[in-house]
C-alpha cells in the first residue's frame, strides 16, 4: 500500500520531503529565477544548506526544470481546446501517434488514454478558422488517426497541482 501525506493540500507519496524542502519548492513555483540567497534567507536557511537541498530536489528529480510560465492569450492564443482522438484499429502504436502529433506548434500535451478515445489532446490557437485548419491540414493526416472530436475550452482554472506534471 503507498502511503501518502498531505502537505499544503497536496498529496505526497513516499518521498522524503521535509517541510524546508516543500518551501522550497513552493517558493520557486512563485519564481524559479529566485536566486539561492532569497530563499535562504526567506526560510531562515544558511546558503549552503538550501543551495544543497535544491541540487538534491533537482538531482532527485522531484524538481525537473526551471521554466517561465507564458500566458498564450499575451502570445496570441486566444483560443484553447480539447480535442479526443481516436487512433485505427490493428497494428498502431499510439505512444508513436502521440509523440508525432506531439511536434505540432498548437500542440501543449498529448496524453495516451484509456476509454471510448486513445488520445486527448490540448491545443491552442489564435483563432477558431486557425483551429480548423490545423485539424484539417495537420491532425487529421497524421498516420493512425482516424477520427478526432474537439471541444473548445471557454475557461481556464488551475488546481493546487497544477505544477505536478
Amino acid at each position: 500500500m503507498t502511503e501518502y501525506l498531505i502537505i499544503r493540500n497536496l498529496f505526497v507519496s513516499n518521498m522524503k520531503l521535509d517541510s524546508n524542502d516543500l518551501k522550497i519548492i513552493e517558493l520557486l513555483k512563485q519564481d524559479s529565477r529566485a536566486s539561492v540567497t532569497s530563499i535562504a534567507e526567506t526560510l531562515g536557511l544558511a546558503r549552503v544548506t538550501t543551495h544543497d537541498r535544491m541540487v538534491k530536489l533537482k538531482s532527485e528529480g522531484v524538481i525537473q526544470r526551471f521554466t517561465v510560465d507564458i500566458d498564450a492569450k499575451a502570445w496570441g492564443y486566444d483560443l484553447r481546446a480539447f480535442i479526443f482522438a481516436r487512433c485505427e484499429r490493428g497494428n498502431v502504436d499510439r505512444r508513436s501517434v502521440a509523440q508525432k502529433i506531439c511536434q505540432f506548434p498548437y500542440v501543449v500535451r498529448c496524453n495516451v488514454i484509456a476509454g471510448d478515445w486513445d488520445l486527448l489532446i490540448e491545443v491552442v490557437s489564435p483563432s477558431m478558422d486557425t483551429l480548423g485548419d490545423a485539424i484539417l491540414d495537420g491532425l487529421s493526416k497524421v498516420g493512425g488517426v482516424s477520427n478526432t472530436q474537439t471541444m473548445v475550452s471557454f475557461y481556464d482554472y488551475s488546481g493546487k497541482a497544477s505544477s505536478l506534471r
